[in-house]
């Protein structure tokens, strides 16, 4: 007992398992499992595999198959009697799991698409379940009642049961899949959805209902009441419990806090647990009984979302990783030991999948969708994932299959969830998704009026030769809306304080503006259809707009100056796709809004929202959930029109506060010491910046030092200078100086407090003449305004790295003291000319980075995109004739 009591310094194995003391083990345990999954998830997940994947490898690593092999491996890490201790907490975890999959089901959902959701639904389970009856019958003969089995199963028990795990699917990790791929909003994956709902309920049912046949086999009796006391505890609670609780939640203002306070969370784990506890105790299985809670939890407000956030961090990281690393400790591969053996799992592979493709790709073909569209969703509906592994968890701890019938199908679960990813991407490929997205927005064209039709092509061909490559271009240029990518909270503020000086600022009276009305979409994935529908649908209210105001379009006419145009502002938010499931539900919840959301649905998106009514600016919004290697395609990925402007705020160097002073005197040593900051604090992955480089359209991207800091007076004088380093002005140059008039024009017509300077390489002493030419008949442009300074440039390299910076020369040489003091309140703004995919920045820019940083002031960098020629409209061949055939079958 006293070496007990001294631990290993008192000469005890932590190895040895104590029942008595059964905590030390399980930590080690519980950290082995908890590495090793999560190793094996860097990779997987590269792969775009949901983290069951790697969480039943790592079972399988750690169990008999690999590990195992090692001599005294299992008996000291893994001995038998410590198993209970395991068992005991991934049966609480998979108990939670399965709650929230129960709050994951949405009825208003699938009453809206009860029809298509039902007849794909039962026609996924319903094939799979026939084949799977017929490949019961040879694995009953050659596997069932074994020397590993304890007891003797009934072939009917054991057919269901086969049958179930064969035409089961994975919901949750299907949701993840349609938002990861950007499918949730397309037409398969509306289908997907409502389908996947479906099966998996009943998918659950059947899976009670082998329990049942399984617990009560030797007295059919007993099945009876125990389908009765089942049925009847079903509805007690979505009857009468499902609305008292409701009645509760809205009497105490649950459902409109922000947060579940802790008497509401207890209580609704009270209503789980007891629920468990009943199912368990009548012979089903306590995860149904948890299953049947979640579908009672009211979703106003968005009350799953809030709960789900309140309880899921410690089932999601420990719990429920530590069940799937079990059931990969339960697969002994090796007893797979004869051809026979690996026959069967091919087969079991071939049929679970297969028969999924066929009869989903069958349903969803006579439900309208084109072939690889069908295609797309059978491959989709044949995800195993979660569900198959807990569907076989239980079946082995039932004792209903033998640990090599267990040890076959979580091979087929893993096979068919590892390719559900790829084999979609290989069938609804992103660009037939295009084709299929122009043919559908054709079709609507066309049952559209002509005069519609006509204002829309008028529309693209005159944005299409909106460019600028001139002085004369200034006049005309315009942008036809801003799209602002937000991706964290920290980009708000700098984003509304910019907008505000280049949207928001009304010039004149809003008749003489191109207005629009307000338009305002939600979605929760970035969709072509979805976005070229809005697209269209914004075009046609300008159209209308246009026609309603004639006398605005004359003035504009009249002056043709591009800084009058009144330019929308679109909010494309970004959102974090983790593992949890509080981010499936709020997918799910923002994709099942009216199309005409509450600013409440979307906190920042409602902060925008409020700003845009203030400025009578044009608003719509998408909202997008992704991982963050997926974010620089989603953004490419977004259908944003080259003459529209993507705004990328990103925060830049932060300051570090201890106790109550600022250390603002922190340097960053070079270009790659600041750029891994910026993709750190701005949570990007290392190629976004190159994925970047294939967006359509012009960029912005505004690099923000001072947004951190505190002590900054909002309310002192703004400077705004550009900086044109390059001999030979470039269009992206144009493109700055074109924001910098913007700017410029709009804060003098509003009063606004700025100060402007432009600086200018020395060898284009022309500068000046041409631009205040350009602009010599308006009054509102005046050299005495505008400071122009002529910048001696001496590019001095060291190992073709820039030495001395264009802007550092300004900063350090051309600025007056009292500019170098204010240099927080300063925004430079700069062109990027090139923007390749093989190095983003060139080294002019990369050293007006590192220096902004340094010296704390924020840097805008702009890029104008250039097409020889406008993508066409036209859809392809393959796309086109599915859809005349399709009409002419109809």
């Amino acid at each position: 007992m006293a070496a007990q009591v001294g631990g290993v310094l008192s000469g005890s194995n932590p190895f040895h398992y104590n029942a008595s003391s059964p905590l030390t083990l399980f930590l080690f345990q519980t950290c082995l499992i908890l590495a090793t999954c999560n190793l094996l998830h860097l990779f997987f997940g590269r792969l775009r595999q949901p983290k069951v994947i790697s969480e039943v490898i790592a079972g399988i690593i750690l169990g008999p198959t690999v590990f195992g092999q090692i001599p005294n491996y299992t008996e000291t890490v893994f001995p038998a009697s410590s198993i209970p201790g395991l068992n005991l907490t991934a049966n609480l975890g998979i108990i939670l799991f399965m709650f929230f999959l129960g709050l994951e089901v949405d009825t208003a959902f699938m009453k809206k698409h009860l029809k298509t959701a039902l007849s794909m639904g039962l026609a996924t389970l319903a094939v799979p379940f026939g084949f799977g009856c017929c490949l019961a019958i040879p694995l009953y003969h050659n596997y069932a009642n074994g020397a590993d089995t304890d007891r003797h199963v009934k072939f009917t028990v054991f057919m269901v049961f086969i049958a179930v795990s064969i035409s089961v699917t994975a919901f949750p990790v299907l949701c993840r899949i349609l938002n990861e791929l950007r499918l949730i909003k397309d037409r398969a994956g509306i289908v997907v959805l409502g389908a996947g709902i479906i099966n998996d309920i009943l998918g659950w049912v059947l899976l009670a209902l082998s329990v049942i046949l399984s617990n009560s086999e030797s007295s059919p009796v007993n099945t009876v009441y125990i389908l009765l006391c089942t049925l009847g505890w079903f509805l007690v609670y979505f009857y009468p419990l499902k609305y008292a609780l409701r009645w509760i939640l809205i009497r105490t203002h649950e459902l409109d806090k922000s947060k579940p306070s802790t008497f509401a969370t207890m209580s609704v784990l009270f209503i789980m647990f007891i629920s468990a506890y009943f199912t368990d105790i009548i012979g089903v299985h306590p995860i149904f009984g948890a299953f049947i809670a979640g579908l009672v939890v009211p979703r106003e407000n968005h009350y799953v979302v809030k709960l789900t956030e309140r309880m899921e961090d410690i089932p999601n990281i420990v719990l429920i990783p530590i069940y799937f690393a079990v059931a990969g400790l339960n697969v002994d591969l090796t007893l797979l030991n004869s051809g026979k053996d690996w026959g069967y799992i091919f087969a079991s592979i071939g049929i679970a999948v297969a028969s999924k493709i066929f009869s989903g790709a069958l349903v969803a073909k006579v439900h309208g969708l084109f072939w690889r569209e069908s295609l797309a969703v059978g491959i989709l509906m044949s995800c195993k994932g979660i569900v198959e592994i807990v569907v076989l968890t239980v079946g082995l701890n039932a004792g209903i299959i033998s640990k090599k019938i267990f040890a076959m199908f979580i091979l087929m679960a893993l096979v068919s969830t590892f390719a559900t990813t790829p084999l979609t991407q290989l069938a609804y490929t992103e660009s037939y998704r295009k084709d299929l997205n122009k043919t559908l927005a054709s079709k609507d064209t066309e049952s559209g009026s002509a005069v519609e039709e006509e204002n829309e092509e008028s529309m693209e061909i005159g944005l299409s030769k909106n460019s600028i490559s001139s002085f004369t271009d200034l006049k005309s240029f315009h942008f036809r809306q801003v799209v602002t990518v937000l991706n964290t909270t920290d980009s708000i503020s700098v984003s509304l304080e910019l907008l505000n000086y280049m949207i928001y600022g009304n010039t004149k009276d809003q008749t003489t503006f191109h207005s629009v009305p307000r338009t305002r979409i939600q979605s929760s994935s970035s969709s072509i259809s979805t976005l070229k529908s809005n697209r269209r649908k914004l075009k046609k209210l300008w159209s209308k707009s246009n026609d309603d105001a004639a006398t605005g379009l004359t003035a504009i006419e009249e002056d043709s100056l591009g800084f009058d145009f009144l330019v929308s502002l679109n909010i494309l938010h970004l959102r974090l796709l983790t593992e949890r499931t509080t981010d499936l539900l709020q997918s799910s919840t923002l994709y099942n809004d009216a199309p005409h959301f509450a600013p409440n649905s979307d906190s920042i998106i409602g902060i925008f929202d409020i700003f845009s009514r203030l400025g009578k600016v044009p608003f719509s919004s998408e909202v997008i959930f992704s991982t963050i290697r997926e974010k620089a395609l989603n953004i490419v990925s977004a259908g944003i029109h080259e003459n529209d402007m993507t705004f990328l705020p990103l925060k830049g160097a932060s300051y570090e506060f201890k106790g109550s002073v600022v250390l603002s005197d922190e340097k960053y040593q070079n270009f790659n010491h600041i750029y891994s900051h910026i993709l750190g604090i701005n949570e990007l992955s290392s190629g976004f910046f190159p994925t970047l480089t294939g967006l359509k359209s012009n960029l912005g991207i505004l690099i923000s030092n001072t947004s951190s800091k505190l002590n900054v007076d909002r309310f002192s004088t703004r400077t705004f200078s550009l900086a044109l380093p390059n001999e030979n002005l470039t269009s992206s140059d144009f493109l700055a100086l074109y924001a910098f008039l913007l700017i410029f024009y709009r804060g003098k017509h509003s009063s606004a407090n700025l100060r402007c300077s432009i600086f200018v390489n020395e060898k284009n002493r022309l500068f000046s003449d041409h631009l205040f030419s350009t602009f010599e008949n308006l009054d509102w442009l005046r050299e005495e305004d505008i400071d122009i300074m002529y910048v001696k440039t001496e590019r001095k390299t060291v190992n073709d790295t820039l030495v001395t910076s264009f802007l550092e020369n300004v900063t350090e040489n051309c600025m007056s003291i009292e500019a170098r003091d204010s240099l927080e309140e300063t925004t430079f703004i700069m062109a990027e000319p090139y923007f390749t995919k093989a190095d983003p920045f060139c080294e002019e820019v990369k050293s007006a980075i590192l220096h902004s940083a340094n010296m704390r002031f924020d840097l805008m960098l702009l890029h104008h995109y250039t097409c020889s020629e406008p993508e066409s409209m036209e859809p392809t061949k393959s796309a086109k004739e599915e859809i005349v055939t399709s009409v002419q079958s109809a």
